[in-house]
């Protein structure tokens, strides 16, 4: 797992790392620059160019520009034409900045201003822009010639498009360290070198659709510095089947888990074959699947592995599901029940009759949140050795949440903690970047598996199954949903590059599932 820190919590790791540890400031500022500066030695070394390349550099008045000024020197030693410009107030210069601009005049190294460069874009020529006006301290949005260099840089490089490298000194500038917002407007970089930790913009939406290639570089910050105080969130890019307890070799279909899915209606039939799909796909030994009549033949032709139940409806369903729930390990419900009748009836045998791990999905979430009694009994249900997991979409998250999907995304990395604490549960809050919260956890986790394609009917269907299948190992509710949102991404990953992120449908997903876990 890998840290996603904030920008306090940086900025509490950087003086650490002076004040407790003596590292001097200008030590890692050196360090960054020469990071950035062997960066871009590899894009130049890549083009097997023999000629000089032009540099602009453009750089704030804080300490990313002090990275920038010291970017500019270090470049010109290794034999670059650079252009330093300074954007920004110089009464607001860091003491930083002004050492950096002190040690670059006994260097020779002169600076112009934005207007010089912008008025002689055509004549100058660039081959690398180092963006290093905003690090990640912005709060605010990027206004004035801060604003005019934004679009001067963006413009520049839809011109000259693969000509011209645009890097990124620890963040483009214009995004917000945060939580990924466009302040104002923002450069978009082809690369980003940030400092021995990611921060939360460069992973969340939209701010990591403008970082480009994202680059760790490692100037001697450590995790020490955090002083035991470790970040809230995190992530993880590795390989998925080391989330995952290893398969024994000595088990058996009863072993690897007998997954109940309660899913579909008399309408509605691909959330059960999806869900079950899914689960047989992610490793359970045996799936059951709890549905209506209706969905008989095609469960029959399409899922053969699976043994049936059907209920009526007409029949009350809570004494064929004593059957079910007793040859079951874990179960899945939701997905495509109702909302109203069969869907409630369901959602409450459940509640007040399964004592064993339960992933709650899709139209059960709508239930509970709806009805404050089967609330109540969800909030109660996690007992003992009892696992719950929900798995809402925004929509979903909302009406649980009873709040707008507007406030909910503003509070992605608030808002999922409180409702698994509310529900004593664990949550996977399902957006483009999903967020899992658990009531016994401190800590976040970000999923960043996963793409657009995966915006498609039945892909939280998917997911259900994926986390019905996991959670009877020996897993905490937060380590399965961990695996399952990344394992879940993975999958959708691998679709949309078979298949074309526009084409790509739930079944894919699915079918990527042995690539995954192979």
């Amino acid at each position: 797992m890998k840290y996603a820190v904030s920008s306090m919590e940086m900025k509490i790791c950087d003086r650490n790392t002076s004040e407790r540890f003596g590292i001097e400031p200008m030590v890692l500022m050196e360090r960054a620059a020469l990071s950035v500066c062997d960066e871009i030695d590899k894009w130049r070394d890549s083009l097997e160019l023999t000629r000089h390349l032009n540099v602009a550099v453009f750089a704030g008045v804080g300490n990313n520009g002090g990275d920038g000024v010291a970017i500019a020197r270090l470049l010109k030693q290794r034999g670059y034409y650079v252009n330093l410009c300074v954007v920004g107030d110089p009464v607001k210069s860091s003491d930083l900045f002004l050492k950096q601009l002190d040690i670059a005049s006994k260097y020779d190294i002169s600076q112009g201003t934005f207007s010089n460069i912008r008025d002689n874009k055509t004549a100058t020529g660039f081959d690398i822009i180092v963006d290093a006006m905003f690090g990640i301290g912005l709060s605010r949005p990027v206004t004035g010639t801060n604003l005019e260099a934004v679009s001067f840089i963006n413009d520049l490089k839809k011109e000259q498009g693969k000509d011209l490298l645009v890097i990124s000194v620890d963040i483009p500038s214009g995004i917000s360290a945060d939580n990924g917002q466009v302040l104002g407007d923002a450069v978009r970089a082809d690369k980003t070198v940030t400092f021995n930790q990611v921060k939360l913009g460069q992973i969340l939406y939209p701010g990591c659709e403008y970082m480009g290639e994202l680059v760790v570089a490692d100037v001697g910050i450590t995790s020490e510095s955090f002083m035991g105080k470790e970040p809230l969130a995190f992530f993880y890019d590795g390989n998925a089947l080391e989330l995952i307890p290893e398969r024994k070799r000595d088990s058996n279909k009863g072993t690897n888990g007998k997954v109940l899915i309660i899913a579909g209606s008399r309408n509605i039939s691909g959330a059960c074959i999806l869900a079950a799909s899914a689960a047989l796909k992610a490793g359970a030994g045996m799936v059951r699947v709890f549905t209506a009549i209706e969905n008989a033949e095609v469960v029959k032709a399409l899922l053969p592995e699976a043994i049936l139940d059907t209920y009526e409806d007409f029949e009350p369903v809570r004494d064929k599901l004593k059957a079910a729930f007793d040859w079951s390990s874990q179960a899945v419900i939701g997905p495509g029940i109702g909302t109203e009748g069969k869907g409630v009836e369901l959602v409450t045998a459940v509640l007040e009759d399964y004592d064993k791990p339960l992933v709650m999905d899709a139209d059960a979430l709508n239930i509970i949140a709806e009805d404050e009694e089967l609330r109540k009994k969800a909030a109660n249900y996690a007992t003992g050795s009892k696992k719950l997991i929900l798995t809402p979409h925004m929509g979903e998250f909302a009406r649980l949440k009873k709040c707008s999907i507007g406030q909910c995304k503003v509070n992605l990395l608030s808002y999922p903690g409180e409702l698994a604490g509310d529900l004593h549960a664990t949550v996977i809050c399902k957006d483009a970047r999903s967020i899992v919260a658990d009531s016994n956890e401190k800590k976040i986790y970000i999923n960043i598996s996963g793409n657009d394609g995966m915006a498609t009917a039945g892909s939280g269907d998917v997911l259900s199954g994926i986390t019905g299948a996991l959670i009877g190992l020996s897993m905490s509710g937060f380590e399965t949903a961990i695996a399952a949102a990344y394992i879940h991404g993975c999958a959708g990953d691998i679709a949309a590059a078979d298949h074309g992120r526009y084409s790509m449908i739930a079944s894919d997903i699915v079918g990527a599932l042995s690539k995954v876990l192979e």
